[in-house]
């Protein structure tokens, strides 16, 4: 999935992982979340919510969730930087009886694929 670090809510990605974490671990609460953040409990919902936070409260999350955000969102941001770069813009005209005579329909999918 392409993404672009204007798009990114990082509260939706933890509570995403958060979940994940709950369904493996039934006794991690967001009660249990909160203590070992450091934070109140009530703190949680608005966190989930959040389109940006301070990077050492992402670095604590990160540990205690198990998982690095901040590689998540640096990777994800570099492959919509590759894919731009990497796109091909073809504009060719031709008539649909042409298309079909030809093999310029079958030599283009062809050339896309190989990419």
């Amino acid at each position: 999935m392409a993404m672009n670090l204007k798009d990114i809510y990082i509260g939706k990605l933890i509570k995403e992982k958060f979940d994940a974490k709950r369904k493996s671990d039934k006794n991690f609460t967001k009660a249990e979340f909160a203590r070992r953040l450091g934070i109140h409990r009530s703190t949680i919902y608005p966190l989930f919510k959040q389109k940006s936070l301070d990077i050492e409260l992402l670095i604590a999350i990160s540990e205690v969730l198990e998982y690095d955000f901040i590689e998540e969102i640096y990777i994800a941001n570099q492959k919509t930087k590759e894919n731009i770069q990497n796109r091909i813009v073809i504009e060719i005209e031709v008539s649909e009886e042409q298309l079909h005579k030809s093999e310029l329909l079958r030599e283009l999918v062809d050339v896309v694929k190989s990419k």
